[in-house]
């Protein structure tokens, strides 16, 4: 199957299909995990969507605010992200700066 495929209403049937026919062939003792692993990726996928929402929220309140409120949001966030470079680890930073690059206007 071609993974490059756009989504659409017959191809996501056929993905679900696809999917359902592999639950189907796993192993009894197996699915507990495959569970697991459905359940994370839904997690992953739904968080870093609200967490791009959540910056495209965020920089369009800066950008759309008078000048001396946007120079204070934009030293909150530089200390923010100082204090992200102190704790997290860098996977975690990488992370964080993709889902930033990837929105539009926005540089660091």
């Amino acid at each position: 199957m071609n993974n490059n495929q756009p989504i659409t209403a017959q191809s996501s049937t056929t993905h679900r299909a696809d999917l359902l026919l592999e639950i189907e062939q796993t192993p009894e003792e197996y699915l507990p995990e495959l569970i697991q692993i459905v359940r994370l990726f839904r997690q992953s996928i739904t968080m870093k969507q609200t967490s791009l929402n959540h910056w495209e929220n965020a920089i369009n309140t800066i950008n759309h605010s008078d000048a001396i409120r946007q120079q204070e949001r934009k030293t909150s966030i530089k200390k923010l992200f100082e204090s992200w470079n102190e704790l997290d680890d860098q996977q975690e930073q990488q992370e964080t700066l993709e889902i930033i690059e990837s929105m539009k206007g926005i540089s660091i």
